[in-house]
């Protein structure tokens, strides 16, 4: 059979040529389009739903929002299991689905069910949130900022607002997971003698809070010819601002924000906090997506964060771009897959020269 191979490629030369060339185009090809990655995907098809539910204890939210989201889930097709958690104010639920089960599919129908829990949550919970698709590694990129001159508050703006939208703009990349840091917000701090005073509670203090800061609809002006939208404007987006927010009109005189309470802006209360060699700042956690390769977003990431690197040098921050980094072991493993192809080439042609 040996010899009828050699004499059909002596005879067919040209064809064996185009054959070989197409094959070594069709490896190049899958070579440059191959998902490289720590492991493959391990994972059953999995669909997470988290739902914040401020202010509710762990049994609360357990009862209120968890079993709830739970009987909902129920009964779909595919769906092998559900796990839950429920800690202060926070609800996560799993749903497992077979192996043999198409995720986006299973993201759609977990999406209808939870369309039909519009309403029945108590107030303050927040709308349930499908996490974005992500591969089982999960993480390709974890970094770090600390700052001597920037108060945790400003470094948080800057990653909020700056860092982690550009981070979220790189093709491949699913969610920018941040921790650490403290998340700007308009505090009002009643002084409950001045509100007895004036014979008000903290809930009018919260209804004039919440006028002046919504953005509501405020309809249109018709005449004859055309109708004008109304639109509101100079809603107040700074302490000073909301400070001068009407409470209360009486005898012709007017009682505000600022006269009863103390308006600033301050740190939300924490849930976590994050360090970087002992010294507290911000960590992000950067999570690819399904089916993304690991070493190309990992690269991608690193171009943009190269783009930022002037930025954090100007404001005297400490960045740490490479905390965690699978690519790493990726790398690692190519170089030394190429270092044996190498030594295996050299070893053939060192035996044919010796025969």
């Amino acid at each position: 059979m040996l010899a009828g191979v050699i004499r059909f490629s002596v005879r067919h030369a040209g064809v064996v040529v185009a054959l070989a060339l197409l094959l070594l185009g069709y490896g190049g090809y899958r070579l440059t389009h191959a998902g490289l990655d720590i492991f493959p995907e391990f994972s059953a098809p999995r669909v997470v739903i988290q739902t914040e539910a401020r202010g509710l204890t762990a049994e609360q939210t357990e009862t209120l929002v968890t079993q709830r989201i739970e009987r909902h889930l129920a009964g779909l097709i595919g769906l092998d299991a559900l796990r839950s958690e429920s800690i202060q104010g926070l609800s996560v639920v799993t749903a497992i689905f077979r192996d043999d089960t198409d995720i986006l599919r299973n993201r759609q129908w977990v999406g209808e069910r939870l369309n039909a829990l519009v309403g029945q949550l108590p107030p303050g919970a927040g709308p349930p949130v499908i996490v974005p698709l992500s591969s089982s590694s999960a993480t390709v990129l974890t970094l770090g900022l600390h700052s001597d001159t920037l108060d945790l508050m400003a470094l948080r703006d800057l990653v909020d607002w700056t860092l982690a939208p550009r981070l979220l703009g790189v093709p491949g990349v699913a969610d920018v997971n941040v921790f650490g840091g403290e998340i700007r917000q308009l505090q009002i701090q009643p002084d409950l003698a001045r509100l007895r005073r004036h014979g008000l509670s903290i809930q009018d203090v919260l209804t004039a809070a919440q006028e002046a800061t919504g953005m509501p609809g405020a309809g249109f002006v018709e005449n004859a010819n055309q109708r004008i939208d109304v639109r509101i404007t100079g809603l107040p987006i700074a302490a000073d601002t909301l400070r001068r927010v009407v409470l209360l009109r009486r005898d012709g005189q007017q009682l505000t924000l600022g006269d009863v309470a103390t308006v600033t802006a301050g740190p939300r209360p924490p849930i976590g906090a994050a360090a970087i060699g002992g010294h507290p700042g911000v960590v992000l956690m950067v999570i690819a997506q399904h089916g993304a390769n690991t070493l190309s977003v990992s690269r991608a990431v690193e171009r943009v964060l190269d783009d930022l690197s002037p930025l954090f040098r100007q404001q005297g921050i400490a960045f740490h771009p490479a905390l965690f980094r699978p690519a790493d072991y990726i790398e690692r493993s190519l170089e030394n897959l190429s270092g044996h192809l190498l030594m295996g080439v050299e070893s053939k042609y060192a035996l044919f020269g010796a025969l």
